[in-house]
């Protein structure tokens, strides 16, 4: 009956939104006569986004917690990874890896991913991983954080939070490129071309066709960057005694023993291990272009389109045995004996023992974005997005290749009706999301030939379609009360799905049809014209992804093999969730302060859980997502953000999270866990100087551990673990002319040494030179 009534609010809502979308269109004309200027920028009093409520709202007015960084914000320090920029506001872990070969991240908010959008396209991939390398950072001109359940707008993926990377609209000529080089011979090079080339000439007898139709409506913008390194040794290659490398029986005089052999602990097990090699540096190199084109109707209206294209690769390389005999002569291939407390073992070095996967992406990504807005009657937003990626693994110790194909069809439609004298805004919206994957491993007949695919080893495909429909209430009946109701109904269906196991069995799953609804209901209270209280409740979800329902992957690091599988029988994981916060701008917004303390309740709780299993006769590490059970993660999160005196401006960033699992499943042993990936403390502290010519900037960070004591029980600060962290980056910027900028950065200043799994770059040095006309 639920699905029948949500399917009837589906319909009821789309035909509304069609229907006021002509009338729009027909009410265009009276809007005709506002004043328009594109001849520069506009200043605003304070920074606008719609991103917590999809109306236009300061921060300070919004119902959830909301940051905005600004493009100076974004600049001053170094912003090559786009991660970089969200270490200045609060809340947020942003997840790295290994520097700029750094694939795998992804920014956290309060125990779990926030969406991440660019320009209102969900970024991420089948496996909900998204490519960093391909957001134009040097087009972004906002970056748009809202903390708390938002699947009530956004639908799955916003259970805890949404990041927007919002680009640029030119409104004046912009040309500049920029070359950087640094440590690991790391570098840079990047040029941006922007500019409304029409408009009206002096001389009206020479008037140009496009001048006179296009006139300074039309935009357009475009950029390219590329950017490689050779980065650093992430990987110790490890060996782990066990019983099927034990030595019985007489010892064979010609195998050489390896003596000094350096050894520390597993974090998760606590065996000893044997470092005997390096897999080498981790190299990465990418490019990337991007095109923004539109034109501007009047005030109220514009369509814009963007073409995104970028591709990267990386691996590592130089690879190389530690191992000497006890002559002190090197051992880099054939069998060794490693002796281990009283016992001795028999491994072997081949030419892969140390090489490690190479990974190639390229994605290619469509935004068609339009908006219409009749002044003080209703506002109409489209989006159709199209975001095509394709992802291969070479493995040299499995001798495969891996090929993920995953594509994503993105369609919004939303209407905002302004009613009751703009004390009634009534929200109403429809998304389709369609996404296909068809994820396969070939053998091949050499390893180190990329090239030589032979048969098929394992398949996963599938495709899933979701349909949701959103609906908010805005009502202010007092100049110093706002309330906001809403909801949002998702359903998915999961089709042709099919799987392979590790040993490469094939399967089908059974199609899924499913469905979740979504609401939230807030409160804003206008202590004084500069404070707010607010407080907020609502319920949100992820579903299931479709590669940890199909992809079964296999990888080698550090000596170890993991293998991992799908799991078809997965159900939603989903979040209770209430806030309460206050927020201030003081000192003729000078300084803002803002406080908030908000309780997750999560349910069946999507988990990667590794369990040891026999396969092809020796034990290993097999990883598989489950719904463990459930999860709180409770916390605070405050900022102070100040313009000071003498040019200064800096901010403090606090949060502290509280994190348990309890009623889970006994055969998961997460029981009374502290949730995985979310830091006890974490503080941002930033202060920087800004002048036209001199821009000075440092920020200090600290996080605690993200992962508990229980799971890394013999933590070691060693490859494989999980730390602490505290890292100073610093950036200084020298302009000696209008047109030419020196810049130098600092990352890792006092050369901290942490792991997240890998060991984390040291300190790291980056010249840049950037020329603008």
């Amino acid at each position: 009956m639920m699905k029948h009534v949500n399917m009837f609010f589906y319909l009821v809502v789309t035909s509304i939104l069609l229907s006021f979308s002509s009338w729009a269109s027909d009410e265009t004309t009276k809007a005709q006569g506002q004043e328009y200027t594109t001849s520069g920028k506009s200043v605003e009093l304070e920074t606008v986004t719609v991103i917590a409520t999809k109306t236009p709202k300061a921060p300070l007015d919004s119902p959830a917690s909301v940051s905005v960084i600004p493009e100076d914000d974004i600049s001053a320090f170094n912003s090559e990874h786009p991660f970089k920029p969200l270490f200045r506001t609060e809340g947020i872990y942003p997840r790295q890896y290994r520097g700029l070969a750094d694939y795998w991240s992804r920014p956290m908010i309060r125990g779990n991913k926030a969406l991440v959008m660019v320009d209102g396209l969900n970024w991420y991939d089948f496996g909900h991983y998204y490519h960093t390398g391909a957001i134009p950072m040097e087009d972004v001109e906002r970056i748009e954080v809202v903390r708390g359940p938002y699947s009530a707008l956004y639908g799955t993926l916003a259970q805890t939070g949404v990041i927007n990377y919002v680009t640029k609209i030119p409104y004046d000529m912009d040309a500049k490129a920029s070359f950087s080089y640094g440590s690991d011979d790391t570098q840079y090079y990047s040029a941006r071309l922007a500019d409304r080339p029409f408009g009206a000439s002096k001389d009206s007898e020479n008037i140009s066709w496009a001048d006179k139709t296009l006139g300074d409506k039309f935009f357009y913008s475009m950029s390219f960057k590329y950017r490689t390194t050779d980065g650093y040794e992430t990987n110790p290659y490890y060996v782990t005694p066990s019983t099927s490398k034990l030595v019985t029986g007489t010892l064979d005089p010609s195998i050489p023993f390896a003596a000094g052999v350096a050894k520390d602990i597993d974090p998760k097990t606590g065996a000893t291990r044997y470092m005997v090699g390096t897999n080498g540096e981790n190299w990465y190199e990418d490019y990337g272009a991007f095109l923004k084109t539109g034109y501007e109707f009047s005030d109220y209206s514009k369509i814009w389109y963007s073409f995104n294209t970028s591709q990267f690769e990386y691996g590592w390389r130089g690879g190389k045995s530690f191992l000497v005999d006890t002559d002190g002569n090197p051992i880099t291939a054939g069998d060794y004996y490693l002796q281990g407390g009283s016992d001795t073992y028999l491994y072997a070095l081949g030419d892969t023992t140390f090489s490690v996967s190479t990974y190639q992406k390229e994605s290619n990504a469509h935004t068609l974005h339009y908006d219409h807005s009749v002044p003080d009657k209703v506002d109409v937003t489209a989006l159709l997005g199209f975001n095509d990626k394709e992802t291969q693994i070479h493995s040299f110790s499995g001798a495969t290749t891996q090929v993920q194909d995953n594509d994503l069809l993105q369609a919004d439609l939303s209407a905002t009706f302004h009613l009751i004298d703009n004390r009634f805004l009534l929200t109403m919206g429809t998304q389709g999301v369609k996404e296909t994957a068809t994820d396969t491993t070939y053998n091949l007949s050499g390893a180190n030939d990329l090239d030589s695919w032979t048969s098929v080893k394992t398949r996963g495909s599938g495709e899933s379609l979701t349909w949701g429909t959103y609906i908010q209430a805005e009502y202010t009946p007092i100049e110093s009360t706002t309330l906001y109701l809403g909801g949002r109904y998702d359903h998915w269906w999961a089709t042709d799905t099919e799987y392979s196991d590790i040993q490469g069995n094939p399967s089908v799953n059974d199609d899924v049809d499913d469905g979740e609804f979504s609401p939230k209901a807030s409160v804003v209270y206008r202590l004084t014209d500069n404070g707010v209280l607010r407080a907020s409740y609502g319920q949100s979800f992820t579903a299931p992804s479709l590669a940890y329902r199909i992809s079964p992957y296999s990888f080698t690091m550090g000596g170890e093999t993991t293998y991992g599988t799908g799991n078809p029988d997965l159900k939603p994981f989903t979040n209770t969730s209430w806030e309460l916060g206050t927020e201030w701008e003081l000192l003729e917004k000078r300084l803002r302060v803002k406080a908030t303390y908000f309780q997750n309740e999560y349910d069946d709780v999507i988990a990667r859980i590794w369990k040891n299993e026999i396969i092809d006769g020796i034990s290993q590490n097999v990883r598989k997502y489950h719904n463990v059970g459930k999860a709180e993660v409770n916390g605070i999160e405050a900022a102070l953000e100040a313009i000071l005196p003498w040019n200064l401006r800096g901010g403090i960033h606090y949060t502290h999270n509280w994190s348990e699992y309890y009623d889970t499943d006994p055969a998961y042993g997460r029981e009374g866990w502290e949730v995985e990936e979310v830091p006890s403390d974490i503080v941002n502290l930033w202060l920087g100087y800004f002048t036209d010519f001199l821009d000075a900037s440092v920020n200090l960070r600290y996080s605690d551990n993200v992962w508990d004591d229980r799971r890394d029980p013999y933590a070691s600060d060693a490859f494989n673990d999980y730390t602490d962290s505290f890292v100073v980056d610093t950036q200084v910027t020298v302009r000696p002319g209008k047109k030419l900028a020196l810049t130098l950065s600092v990352d890792n200043l006092l050369d901290e040494e942490y792991y997240e799994y890998y060991q984390m770059p040291g300190r790291t040095i980056l010249a840049t030179v950037s020329l603008s006309l």
